[in-house]
C-alpha cells in the first residue's frame, strides 16, 4: 500500500516537472519546432503519469545493473586482501539525506501511519471514481443531446459516418471506438465543408480521441495534482493546432485565409462550453482561436535538420524524466523499504575507503540506497545466515558472535548441520573455519 502511494506521488511529481520544463522552453521551441512536435511531446508527461515512471525506473536500473555487473562483483581474493574491517550493521551515508528521503522517514515515525495510508488510499480511489463518473455522465448526456434529431449527411467519406445535427454548434468528432463526424445544421460552402472534414478526418486517422481518453485517465488518477489539469488543457490545444497545421500545409495563402475565416465563423456560431471526453470539436475559446489563426499563416514544411533536432529533444525529455524518476524513487521509495526491512546485511570496508554493502538476500546495495543502522533480532540473523549459505557468500562473523552471546549454540549447530567448514567475513578478511571448533569456542 505504501509502495503504491509512493509510486503515485513520484509519477505525479515527475510528470509535473517535465511539463514545467516544457512550458519554460516553449518560447524557444515555438520558433523552431512544429505544432505536431509540441502535440506529441505534450504526451510525454502523460506517459510518465500512466506508468511510464515505473518503466523508466526499471529500465535505468537494468542498464545500471548491466554496466556495473562487470565491474562490481562479490569481492575476489585480491579485493578481500585489502579489507580492513566488517560491519554487522549498515553505516549511515555521509552528508544530509535527500528531501524526499527525509520526508518519507518522518512519515514512517507516526504511530498511526497505517491508518493514515488507508485513509489516503481510500480518498484517492474515491476521487478517481467521482472524476470518471462526472466526466462519463457529461459525455453521455452531451452525446445524446447532439445526436438527437440528427440525420445522416449525404457525403461520400469511406468508413466514417457523417451526421448533421440541429443541436451541434460546431463540427466535431464523437466516439472512442467508432468515431463519427457531426456537422452543425448551417450553410457552408463546398470548399469550407471540405476543409472542415479534412480537419476532422485527421483527428480520426491519428486516433486523437483515444489519446484524449488516456489524457483523461491520467487526469483521473492524478486528480489531486492541479498541474495535471494544465497538462490536459495544453494537450487538447496542441491537438487542434497540429491538426490545423497539417490541413493547411499544402495550401496557398488564399486558401489559408479562407480556412481561418471558417474557424471564425464557427466561433461566431458557437457558445462557450466545457471540454468533454470523447469529443474533438473545431470550436475553442477566443484566445485559443486567435492563437490558431496566427499559426495558420506561419505553418510550413519542417526541414530534415529540424526533424532530427526535434527527435533529439524528445529523447532528452524522456531520458531526463527517467533520470528524475529514478532519483526520486531512490530517495523516497527505497528509503522506506530498507527502513522496514532492516537495512543492509553487511558492509565491507576496504583499505582505500571503498565500501560494498549487501542486503539480507546477499545482493549488492548501491551507496545511495543505504540507510540508518539497526540491530537484528535472533530470527533475522538466523534467516540471513541461511541465505548466505544458500548463495555461497561468506557469513559475517558478527552474526555468529551475536548468536553465541545469546546462548544459541544449538541453533548454530542446526544451521551448519552437514557442513564441515564455513567461510566467514572477519576483521582480517575472509577466513575458513572448522564448524565444530567454531561452535565450541
Amino acid at each position: 500500500m505504501m509502495e503504491l502511494l509512493l509510486s503515485l506521488s513520484i509519477a505525479s511529481f515527475v510528470g509535473s516537472m517535465i511539463w514545467i520544463v516544457q512550458s519554460s522552453m516553449r518560447p524557444i521551441t515555438q520558433k523552431v519546432f512544429s505544432q505536431a512536435w509540441h502535440y506529441y511531446t505534450a504526451l510525454i508527461p502523460v506517459f510518465f503519469l500512466l506508468g511510464g515512471t515505473e518503466i523508466m525506473i526499471r529500465m535505468i536500473q537494468f542498464i545500471h545493473s548491466f554496466l556495473t555487473s562487470k565491474s562490481v562483483m562479490i569481492p575476489s581474493q585480491s579485493i578481500i586482501e585489502q579489507i580492513e574491517h566488517i560491519s554487522l550493521i549498515e553505516h549511515t551515508v555521509a552528508g544530509n539525506p535527500p528531501f524526499m528521503q527525509t520526508l518519507v522517514d518522518s512519515l514512517l515515525q507516526f504511530a498511526n501511519i497505517h491508518d493514515l495510508f488507508v485513509i489516503t488510499l481510500a480518498t484517492w480511489i474515491a476521487g478517481i471514481i467521482v472524476f470518471l463518473a462526472v466526466n462519463a455522465n457529461n459525455y453521455w448526456v452531451f452525446k445524446r443531446s447532439i445526436l438527437q434529431n440528427s440525420r445522416a449527411a449525404n457525403m461520400d467519406i469511406k468508413s466514417v459516418k457523417v451526421f448533421i445535427s440541429p443541436n451541434a454548434i460546431t463540427p466535431m468528432v464523437i466516439g472512442f471506438l467508432k468515431p463519427v463526424i457531426v456537422m452543425p445544421d448551417t450553410c457552408l460552402g463546398k470548399q469550407e465543408t471540405a476543409m472542415i472534414l479534412s480537419h476532422e478526418l485527421i483527428h480520426i486517422n491519428r486516433r486523437d480521441l483515444l489519446v484524449k481518453f488516456f489524457v483523461l485517465l491520467a487526469n483521473a488518477i492524478h486528480w489531486f495534482n492541479p498541474m495535471v489539469y494544465f497538462i490536459s488543457k495544453q494537450t487538447n490545444i496542441y491537438c487542434e493546432l497540429s491538426c490545423d497545421e497539417k490541413v493547411v500545409q499544402e495550401m496557398d495563402s488564399e486558401s489559408r485565409r479562407l480556412y481561418g475565416e471558417t474557424l471564425l465563423s464557427m466561433l461566431e456560431y458557437g457558445v462557450m462550453r466545457r471540454n468533454l471526453m470523447g469529443i474533438s470539436s473545431l470550436y475553442h475559446s477566443k484566445e485559443d482561436m486567435k492563437r490558431r489563426l496566427g499559426n495558420l499563416m506561419s505553418a510550413k514544411k519542417t526541414k530534415k535538420s529540424i526533424v532530427m533536432l526535434s527527435l533529439v529533444a524528445s529523447i532528452v525529455l524522456v531520458g531526463s524524466g527517467g533520470i528524475a524518476a529514478n532519483y526520486a524513487s531512490a530517495a523516497a521509495g527505497t528509503s522506506s523499504k530498507y527502513l522496514r526491512e532492516g537495512g543492509s546485511n553487511v558492509t565491507v570496508v576496504s583499505s582505500d575507503g571503498t565500501t560494498i554493502s549487501y542486503d539480507k538476500e546477499g545482493n549488492i546495495i548501491p551507496v545511495a540506497l543505504r540507510h540508518e543502522p539497526r540491530v537484528f533480532t535472533k530470527e533475522e540473523i538466523v534467516e540471513r545466515i541461511k541465505l548466505h549459505i544458500k548463495k555461497g557468500i561468506p557469513v559475517p562473523e558478527g552474526y555468529i558472535t551475536q548468536l553465541k552471546k545469546q546462548g544459541e549454540k544449538d541453533e548454530l549447530a542446526a544451521l551448519f548441520d552437514g557442513i564441515n567448514q564455513i567461510d566467514l567475513f572477519t576483521e582480517d578478511g575472509v577466513s575458513t573455519f572448522n564448524v565444530a571448533d567454531l561452535i565450541k569456542s
